[in-house]
């Protein structure tokens, strides 16, 4: 795990600590978004750059980046050897795909997004991966404050023109071991929003008695994969190379 993931994870982990362990309630909302980045609207990310204060030549480049591009459609049939094209169109949403600035460019687009939850909610950005930590002092106000920060950051992304995946989006709460879990009733588009007992966080899986059994379960196949592949090609490779071969495994 990279230091800026690692960094996060023992973040958000010692916030959910501190809180169980002063009697809070605490939980978290994973928004799961179709397509981040692909849905970023030109627009409205050209005049969320112009407000920070992007302007002259470096607002230009911006606009050369996302304007003016198009694309079309192309067909292929190899029995009759012909080929068909659509008309072209304007593309009017998104970054080109695996870019170096596609994250950034995200984080841009979300950045005013605290600013629509109240001081007891707590919004986690890395790239495209976005959820919102709840925490209160008791369980009624909880129930209250989950409910009120999904609506609050369910209707940014509708206005920012952001879909989400209802299917997909779900929310932890982290308790201590045998505490009940609350009945919570988050709806979106009539549709239930599902709470579940663990959850993959950049690439971590947390539980909600915040233990790391299930995380171990699914790292020790990819171990014993791992050191099964070292103990075969020991004997013809140097200490550096079985070492980088380890750390990509």
């Amino acid at each position: 795990m990279c230091p800026h993931l690692s960094s996060e994870v023992t973040a958000v982990i010692n916030e959910t600590l501190k809180a169980v362990d002063s009697k809070s309630a605490v939980g978290r909302i994973f928004f799961y978004l179709v397509k981040a980045v692909d849905c970023l609207n030109h627009n409205i990310l050209l005049s969320k750059l112009q407000f920070y204060g992007v302007n002259g030549k470096a607002k230009s480049w911006f606009e050369s980046y996302v304007n003016n591009t198009c694309m079309r459609v192309q067909i292929s049939d190899e029995e009759l050897n012909q080929t068909s094209f659509s008309a072209w169109e304007k593309i009017t949403d998104g970054v080109p795909q695996g870019s170096v600035l596609g994250p950034f460019v995200f984080l841009i687009y979300v950045s005013d997004l605290p600013k629509t939850v109240n001081d007891k909610t707590v919004p986690k950005f890395f790239a495209d991966d976005t959820s919102v930590i709840v925490k209160s002092p008791n369980s009624k106000d909880f129930q209250t404050n989950m409910v009120a920060a999904f609506n609050c950051v369910n209707k940014w992304f509708k206005v920012n023109l952001l879909p989400i995946n209802v299917d997909r989006t779900h929310y932890i709460q982290f308790k201590a071991k045998n505490k009940p879990t609350l009945d919570i009733n988050i709806v979106c588009n009539d549709n239930l929003i599902t709470t579940l007992p663990n959850i993959k966080f950049l690439g971590i899986y947390v539980y909600d008695s915040i233990n790391w059994s299930c995380h171990i379960e699914y790292i020790i196949p990819k171990l014993s994969s791992a050191c099964y592949i070292i103990r075969s090609i020991k004997p013809f490779m140097s200490l550096i190379t079985l070492k980088t071969l380890l750390f990509l495994s």
